[in-house]
């Protein structure tokens, strides 16, 4: 069986062959931890970018599906600009895969989208990815039909998608809405009353002939069900969370060693977040590692450990910020204790995922603003290599090495960073240029090099006519005038 999609011509074979060789949980898993852990940061536009580029390594992913619609719909929520360019990059490629994340993204763009959410389910019905084309349809069909300006084109499609992956029961609902539409289509009428038998004998337990128990174990689902729909919701209510965590707990209990009903309980938790659940959470997490040796389990106890501290970090800032004389005595303090478990966390991660770069690019970026560039520099050595991280990782890169005195490495690497760098004019072009400007002018000063002057020189004249108040930009640009000046007079 294919791992992805279905054959249907030669050019489907190219993409579902293309598919098979991105196909890596392995991979996957980084990114869904990347971005679970920026999620809980705020950061929900790089949220949504990690999560479109782990679904493209495993795109049968539910947990990652309704994680990046929760992102969506919280950037959504706070800003009109939608997804940044990158973000719109991580779902573009060749592939049928790449289908499916950019029609994630443009339902993600405008969540209450109808026609996005179809063309979303459509796309992941025709690449076979049942279990996320499901839940999605779920969504499309309640959309669709709220939909003021509701047409048959739209219902005819969502059924059509359900079908091919065998949920007869949403089939039917959307054929059913089509069909008010248009009383007069008697082939649409002919389908629906054909898939009204096949939702039928799925509900009835038919299908479970010479099982034991097959009608009622229909009715043992429904409670089930209802949990799993709970579940599935963007928005859930405290008592809604408070069923899923009973219903956890209880599963939980019945077999402790399971690895699934341990993940599942502490994320009922940790949803639900009332006081002592993160305790709780913390807790269960560490027996589950201790027990069965995923580290997952060791890094969501530091996720959680974290998160803690950095909630009483900014609550302790906000006291201070409004002048609590305690809190202003306290915050340093805190600070610094934040920062070392951080410093401990991504050392920890270092070891844990020796072929990750991401902990060796944020374990750098947490020692050189520490300012300890000697020790940064290898981290940003290797995390140069990885795509995600190649220009903020030779932008700081070429810092430390000016920092601690080596001008011409720090020029060649901030050169290099500018070339790969997409667009010089962002806030990272203009730090790249920014400092390649400072490298410059101190070895020109220090050298006595006019070249170096002179290109320090346009550097600071192209900032200054872009950004006039960028940092320090006007006194820099004329400190720099007169380097010229003397070099040229000497």
């Amino acid at each position: 069986m294919a791992i992805f999609g279905k054959k249907k011509g030669s050019d489907d074979v190219t993409e579902q062959e293309s598919d098979e060789q991105t196909y890596s949980p392995a991979k996957a898993k980084v990114w869904f931890d990347q971005a679970k852990t920026v999620q809980e940061t705020g950061s929900y536009d790089y949220a949504m970018n990690c999560w479109l580029s782990g679904l493209a390594y495993d795109p049968h992913s539910v947990d990652a599906l309704e994680s990046f619609m929760n992102a969506a719909v919280a950037l959504a929520g706070e800003s009109k600009k939608g997804p940044s360019k990158e973000t719109k990059n991580a779902a573009s490629g060749k592939g049928g895969v790449f289908k499916y994340t950019s029609a994630l993204l443009g339902w993600g763009t405008k969540p209450g989208d109808a026609s996005a959410a179809v063309k979303a389910a459509v796309t992941a019905a025709q690449q076979g990815y049942a279990e996320p084309a499901y839940w999605i349809g779920e969504r499309a069909l309640k959309l669709t039909l709220a939909d003021p300006k509701l047409k048959k084109d739209s219902c005819v499609k969502l059924m059509k998608a359900m079908r091919e992956i065998g949920a007869h029961d949403l089939a039917v609902k959307a054929g059913e809405a089509a069909m008010r539409l248009d009383p007069t289509d008697s082939q649409l009428e002919s389908e629906v009353r054909n898939m009204a038998a096949q939702a039928t004998m799925s509900r009835g337990g038919f299908e479970d002939t010479g099982q034991v128990g097959g009608f009622r174990k229909n009715i043992r689902d429904a409670d089930k069900q209802r949990l799993l729909d709970e579940a599935d919701r963007i928005t859930k209510t405290d008592d809604s969370h408070d069923r899923l965590v009973k219903a956890a707990r209880e599963d939980y209990e019945s077999r402790p060693d399971d690895v699934p009903a341990n993940k599942t309980y502490i994320k009922r938790l940790l949803d639900r977040a009332k006081p002592g659940d993160e305790k709780l959470a913390y807790k269960l997490a560490m027996k589950a590692f201790e027990n069965t040796g995923q580290v997952s389990f060791r890094q969501q106890a530091w996720e959680i450990e974290l998160r803690v501290m950095r909630r009483r970090v900014a609550a302790i800032r906000t006291k201070a910020e409004a002048g609590d004389a305690e809190a202003k005595e306290l915050l340093p303090k805190a600070e610094r204790k934040y920062l070392a478990k951080q410093m401990e966390f991504q050392k920890w991660r270092v070891e844990a995922f020796p072929t990750d770069n991401a902990p060796r690019y944020e374990l750098g970026k947490l020692l050189f603003q520490m300012g300890d560039y000697k020790q940064a520099i290898p981290y940003f050595q290797k995390s140069q290599h990885d795509s995600r991280y190649k220009s903020s990782s030779l932008a700081m890169l070429g810092e430390s090495f000016g920092k601690i005195g080596l001008t011409d490495p720090a020029i060649n690497t901030l050169k290099q960073a500018i070339g790969t760098h997409p667009d010089t004019h962002d806030a990272l072009g203009m730090q790249l240029r920014y400092s390649l400007m400072d490298a410059l002018e101190t070895k020109a000063r220090n050298e006595r090099v006019l070249q170096a002057a002179l290109e320090a020189e346009e550097l600071a004249s192209a900032i200054a006519m872009e950004q006039f108040d960028y940092r320090d930009i006007q006194e820099r640009y004329e400190a720099i005038k007169k380097l010229v000046a003397e070099l040229r007079d000497s």
